[in-house]
């Protein structure tokens, strides 16, 4: 989802107080809305790490906690508003050959949809479309924001691409279908083999800062020996874990790139090459910048699988079950079916209009849970006249509302049952290897885990 741009004759912010904080309110949630990335930050941030720190169970389990919330969160941000702007640049002039400079405007037309790459005609149509108005990204708004005598030029020169291909249209569609998939396998293997890296790299940074090895949470615990010992197996196989993980990147990786881009360069009509054609678009990127929902998932979920394989015992892997597997089915269902719902009783009560049109042919899930238009959507229809001002107000109060229940159940309900849990498969093995009370034992800082676990 884009971000509209401010319709200076839109009374709807400009005559009220502080209209640019009220700009900057609605410009931000729309960043939100529009990049699962972004939001799943914000979750994991606000939601997660934040309140899983306060609560961690020693000093070391804590720093652990939050230079994993610092690694991921740089690659999060870093990716979209550093990375990919430059590696569409680098994918449209050394490899689709589209542009004439690494600084040509022209390689916006990697924003171009898939749904519109089908065939030559249909991705002409667009691109005259795109050329009257490419949307700038957030870096670029700030950017000309902070320097008002500098023009953006938000038009495509489709002579110039067209003259890359040597006039050739369907050679010009192959060439951006090849830079967009460029983008997409080299993001999908960076991003995702960062952040997968991400648990093995901090086992180990912990390893040589503590000068112990093991589950850092039961550190405080029980003595050295026997949490050492409870991560002897995987000590034994990080490296075979890693190359897995590795290896498990890449394939999948390669099979998105099959089924989003490969499809796309296909001619042939059978039903498997147009039913891919026609789901090429969830692989889309918003604006160049904002990986879809789709792919977002699935790399996702390669992250957690790393994370599991990168545990140190099995408490440690049970922990990382339930808050990631708890957490992913709350953030990538949860927010589907909450906003859903809300904006299904806010139509039928306050009679806002932000359900999609689905016409009469409707199931009876999508009847409770209906689809929902984007708060983009929302405030275009309101700038045009179509909606009332209302809407856009409730269609951001509902993101919102939406985003503080997931940080409120997945950041402040799981760590206390995990607490509880870890405690228990210690004390087992401590109680198996010395008749230790685990009560007895020194924490690492003067708060009891009673005081987390009540």
């Amino acid at each position: 989802m884009q971000v509209a741009g401010v319709n200076k004759n839109y009374t709807g912010i400009s005559d009220k107080k502080n209209p640019s904080f009220k700009n900057g309110f609605y410009t931000v949630t729309q960043e939100l809305d529009s990049s699962v990335m972004l939001s799943r930050a914000l979750v994991d941030g606000c939601g997660c790490t934040i309140p899983w720190i306060l609560m961690a169970n020693n000093e070391t389990e804590r720093k652990e906690k939050a230079r994993k919330f610092l690694f991921d969160y740089a690659v999060a941000y870093l990716s979209p508003f550093v990375a990919l702007p430059l590696l569409n640049r680098f994918a449209t002039r050394y490899i689709g050959k589209l542009t004439k400079n690494f600084w040509s405007n022209n390689h916006k037309v990697i924003h171009i949809s898939n749904e519109h790459l089908k065939d030559a005609e249909t991705m002409m149509s667009e691109l005259t479309k795109m050329s009257k108005d490419v949307k700038k990204n957030p870096i670029e708004s700030l950017y000309y924001k902070l320097n008002p005598k500098k023009q953006y030029n938000s038009k495509l020169d489709i002579d110039e691409l067209l003259k890359s291909a040597d006039g050739d249209k369907e050679k010009l569609r192959q060439k951006i279908i090849k830079s967009k998939n460029t983008v997409f396998v080299l993001d999908c293997l960076s991003t995702f083999g960062i952040l997968g890296s991400v648990p093995f790299i901090n086992n180990e940074i912990t390893k040589k800062k503590s000068g112990q090895k093991g589950f850092s949470a039961e550190m405080s615990m029980a003595d050295r020996e026997i949490v050492e010992k409870r991560a002897e197996q995987h000590e034994k196989t990080k490296k075979k874990k890693y190359l897995s993980f590795l290896g498990t990147l890449g394939a999948i990786t390669l099979a998105m790139s099959l089924c989003g881009f490969s499809a796309l360069k296909s001619k042939n009509s059978g039903k498997l090459i147009q039913s891919l054609k026609n789901g090429s678009k969830m692989f889309d990127y918003g604006r160049g910048i904002y990986m879809s929902r789709l792919p977002f998932f699935v790399g996702y979920m390669i992250i957690v699988a790393a994370n599991l394989l990168a545990s140190r015992n099995s408490t440690e892997r049970k922990d990382l079950a339930i808050r990631q597997g708890v957490g992913s089915a709350v953030f990538f269902g949860g927010d589907l079916l909450l906003g859903s719902l809300f904006t299904n009783l806010s139509d039928r009560i306050f009679g806002t209009k932000l359900r999609k049109d689905e016409g009469q042919n409707k199931s009876l899930l999508r009847k409770i849970f209906p689809k929902v238009k984007p708060l983009k959507q929302v405030i275009e229809e309101v700038e045009q006249g179509k909606i009332s001002k209302t809407n856009k107000k409730v269609s951001a109060g509902i993101f919102w509302a939406n985003m503080l229940i997931l940080m409120g159940s997945m950041g402040y309900l799981i760590p206390k049952a995990i607490n509880k849990m870890i405690k228990s498969d210690v004390e087992k093995d401590v109680q198996a290897n010395r008749n230790v009370n685990i009560a007895t034992l020194p924490y690492s800082r003067p708060v009891k885990m009673e005081d987390f676990i009540k």
